[in-house]
């Protein structure tokens, strides 16, 4: 699913001299003359911005800590699972 298109926008840059037409588009900021030049960008689509704003949100450090608590318990537990099988089965083999 595309989250948006590559399109041709225009993008002031900074230039050692503009024309009138120029300046009209691009405002001359202190000493600084700027002109207007045609770039290929991609643009996000507006419906997709709470997506955009989710994947860029806080980090939240109680849910990640839950979700390593929960991991962390499932390793140390089918450790000890598989130790106590593996203790069963030792047993078996030596009679």
């Amino acid at each position: 699913m595309a989250k948006g298109s590559t399109q041709s926008v225009l993008v002031c840059t900074p230039s050692t001299t503009a024309s009138t037409a120029q300046q009209a588009v691009c405002p001359k900021v202190g000493t600084q003359f700027y002109v207007p030049t045609k770039v290929q960008a991609y643009l996000l689509d507006p419906s997709q911005q709470n997506n955009i704003d989710a994947a860029l949100g806080d980090f939240d450090y109680a849910y990640a800590s839950g979700l390593w608590s929960l991991a962390f318990s499932m390793v140390v537990g089918l450790y000890f699972v598989s130790h106590g099988i593996g203790q069963v089965l030792g047993m078996v083999r030596r009679g």
